[in-house]
């Protein structure tokens, strides 16, 4: 046999050896050894709250985790029950649990500690859905903003962050001088945040199908386009910052739970409006924004032609260009991020209006924009 194939494939072998023999995370690093530093598919989270059946919650262990982890987490002390769901979604995030094993027969019977662990969770579950983020104004629904009280939000935490089992300890400690910066402390690493204002933390799961939760710290601002999001992963020896995003992107409604997030980012190329920005997680559990061919403006805006403008049927400029006289309607329906304005004439035609590598005030071309700010 060639000697280089005896060395890879004893190699494998000892990998394989050496990973059947450790422990949880010993298993982790060494899969991620093996392929590059990447977080192994095979890896996944046991239980969300691993005490929940036999030992009371309380708001530090649950008060900042969102919407999803809460439900997760009061379903997950039936399922220990072997209850059977309805919902494929819980079927399926079930069903990978290597200790979960469906009984019909079960008749959703619960020990007190139980039914007082499945109450806390409703509650703040419902303390969640009250905390909303919602359109900010009519006229761009991808703004939004926080509604109700986040007082129920904690500012230290005891979870289970990695997956492997035991809680970190979490907080969020504010400046001790007007000049002086936020931290965020896991355990014994601290590090220092740049933030003029960051109300809570929030842990949340982006991937339900990995073993992490990871950190989300949102900056608020009374100017919209210095909202942020900052989102953070432990993965049980580092802590280290894997994104950040526009605007609020830690509320559940804004994570779809399998490595997606969205943020809104504000554009003044054409009108002031936002666009919603696809992020999502990679590998090496970093977030990346994903490219779209178009952005959509919701509700598309209504406009009035003031000066003759050409348009054309494709962006790519293959057909020939015609023009949109004054006083004809428009509805601004988006863009591609590359100057290509979508619009829809009043026969329902849509064209692609392109905008010049100069500033334009286009307020003079059309009338309607929207122009806050």
């Amino acid at each position: 046999m060639d000697l280089r194939k005896y060395r890879l494939i004893f190699g494998m072998l000892a990998m394989t050896l050496i990973v059947s023999g450790c422990t949880y995370r010993e298993k982790e690093k060494a899969m991620g050894v093996a392929a590059g530093n990447l977080v192994t598919a095979r890896a996944i989270r046991e239980d969300i709250l691993k005490d929940s059946s036999n030992t009371v919650l309380s708001p530090e262990k649950i008060g900042s985790l969102d919407n999803r982890i809460l439900m997760l987490a009061r379903n997950e002390i039936f399922a220990r029950h072997g209850y059977v769901f309805k919902q494929k979604e819980l079927q399926d995030y079930f069903a990978a649990k290597p200790w979960y094993h469906a009984d019909s027969t079960y008749k959703e019977h619960l020990s007190l500690t139980e039914k007082q662990n499945v109450a806390l969770l409703r509650k703040y579950e419902a303390k969640y859905a009250d905390y909303k983020l919602e359109p900010s104004h009519t006229d761009d629904v991808h703004l939004r903003g926080y509604t109700g009280d986040s007082s129920f939000k904690q500012k230290k935490m005891n979870v289970d962050l990695n997956g492997d089992g035991r809680e970190e300890e979490i907080q969020l400690i504010p400046p001790e001088t007007e000049s002086g910066a936020f931290k965020l402390k896991v355990n014994n690493i601290t590090m220092e945040v740049s933030s003029e204002l960051l109300p809570y933390l929030d842990i949340v799961d982006i991937d339900i199908d990995d073993p992490y939760f990871e950190i989300a710290l949102q900056m608020d601002s009374q100017m919209v386009f210095l909202r942020s999001t900052t989102f953070y992963t432990y993965d049980g020896d580092s802590l280290k910052q894997i994104g950040e995003l526009p605007n609020f992107s830690a509320h559940s409604s804004m994570l779809d739970g399998h490595g997606r997030v969205v943020g809104a980012k504000e554009s003044k190329d054409f009108q002031t409006w936002f666009r919603d920005l696809v992020f999502r997680l990679d590998a090496k559990h970093v977030l990346h924004e994903e490219q779209q061919d178009f952005y959509p403006m919701e509700p598309p805006t209504l406009l009035t032609i003031k000066k003759e403008i050409a348009v054309q049927f494709d962006k790519d400029g293959s057909d020939e260009a015609f023009s949109l006289e004054p006083g004809d309607n428009v509805k601004f329906l988006g863009d591609d991020k590359h100057g290509h304005i979508k619009l829809q004439t009043n026969m329902g035609k849509e064209v692609v209006f392109t905008l010049g590598d100069e500033y334009v005030d286009y307020s003079s071309f059309f009338d309607g924009l929207i122009l806050y700010d």
